[in-house]
């Protein structure tokens, strides 16, 4: 009778390890998002072909509360082998001993873009392997700005010119230029930060030690962004818009402009090809400078990783330049894999201009939560519940007890 407790207890066991995603031996879990799943479950059959005594079981995950639900796994201890993961949580998860640091996987460290490993970088170690960067700039329907008498081959280079511009292409169902307010926290975070950034703000001071957010540069970018929205020049959906909802409006055509990366030409291509696609610069208040939020994904492998050596091995080749290359639909973090035909379409070379105005987020163990209050107080602002500086102020004492945490 022990006998029989103790096999079901084994097959117990085996089988939460399945439902929750935690690898079985010989096994490496990885979750990646459902973006990349056809070109990651090819370079799994690539592999699993060079490495017959490792399986990979992907499983598929979705952009809308990934942060939290990384967080829970991580924390839980019944985390999967590899996480993709946005470049700006690594080092929240570093300073909290949920990673492995992984120099030993990275090879040819000159040919990264050294921005991409400064972000994944704390205490001199190395806690992921950085395989896409992107920035964004601003995409626009050409027909519409013909229609509403701008020219298309001289789009908007300043805030006024941007602000002018929208308003000239709201006309009935076409909004000028949509911002988002809905969605995963990262979509306002990449199209909003810039501009505090680029009018001379922050969200928190240099330091890592004040919230800033409600100074008079911070607060005159926000009401920039979100007026946007309050002089119905987004659409009447925002609080609920990521990107992906304006990219769909955009194919509609009911949206003139907006902020995305490269990897929303492909779908505006084959869903409305007869749209003739501009891509600009962020606009940048008169005598500044532009900016952008450097993003894109690394691989962490969780601490409690049941398979961290054969995680290591598939981390490994996922890196090599090549595969790095077929995996990302922005850019590679490795400037080898750059050269390769796929990174040379003249579409891209807008994109490619905004790289080098990219910047990372700050280090900070609490930059999930820091983000999530302020995004907060960007849909109280949206909301009409309050006004900019009102919504700042609060967004700021939330953030400034966060940083007092030890």
């Amino acid at each position: 009778m022990m006998m029989k407790f103790k096999t079901l207890a084994v097959m117990a066991t085996a089988m939460t390890m399945l439902t929750s995603g935690v690898a079985l031996a010989g096994e490496v879990v990885w979750w990646t998002p459902n973006f990349n799943e056809a070109r990651a479950r090819e370079l799994v059959t690539k592999f699993e072909q060079a490495n017959q005594g490792i399986k990979v079981k992907l499983e598929i995950t979705t952009t809308d509360g990934l942060p939290q639900r990384v967080l829970t796994a991580l924390q839980s201890g019944a985390a999967p082998d590899i996480i993709d993961v946005q470049h700006a949580w690594v080092n929240g998860y570093a300073q909290n001993g949920l990673v492995l640091a992984v120099d030993d996987v990275l090879k040819d460290r000159e040919d990264y873009i050294p921005a991409s490993l400064d972000y994944c970088t704390w205490n001199s170690k190395l806690w992921a392997i950085p395989y896409r960067i992107e920035t964004h700039a601003v995409i626009y329907n050409k027909g519409a700005f013909k229609d509403a008498g701008l020219d298309p081959a001289k789009p908007p280079q300043t805030w006024d010119e941007l602000v002018a511009a929208a308003k000239t292409l709201s006309k009935g169902k076409v909004s000028g230029f949509a911002i988002t307010g809905g969605g995963e926290v990262g979509n306002t975070i990449f199209r909003s930060l810039p501009f505090i950034w680029m009018n001379g703000g922050d969200i928190i001071s240099a330091d890592g030690k004040k919230a800033v957010v409600n100074q008079p540069a911070a607060v005159a970018a926000v009401k920039f962004y979100t007026d946007f929205f309050k002089n119905k020049q987004s659409p009447a959906s925002t609080l609920e818009n990521d990107g992906t909802a304006n990219r769909r409006l955009f194919i509609a055509e009911t949206v003139a402009a907006y902020q995305s990366g490269q990897f929303d030409v492909a779908s505006i291509k084959k869903e409305n090809p007869k749209i003739d696609i501009g891509v600009m610069q962020i606009p940048h208040p008169a005598g500044k400078p532009t900016a952008a939020l450097l993003g894109g994904w690394s691989f962490v492998i969780p601490s409690s990783a049941k398979n961290p050596a054969e995680a290591k091995k598939l981390v490994a080749f996922l890196a090599e330049a090549p595969n790095q290359g077929a995996l990302t639909d922005t850019f590679p973090a490795r400037k080898s894999a750059m050269s390769l035909p796929r990174f040379s379409d003249p579409i891209l070379t807008v994109f490619k201009e905004m790289l080098p105005y990219g910047r990372a987020v700050p280090n900070n163990k609490n930059w999930v939560q820091i983000t999530q209050a302020y995004f907060d107080g960007i849909q109280r602002i949206l909301l009409g519940d309050e006004d900019v500086q009102k919504a700042m102020d609060g967004a700021a004492k939330d953030i400034q007890a966060l940083l007092d945490q030890k």
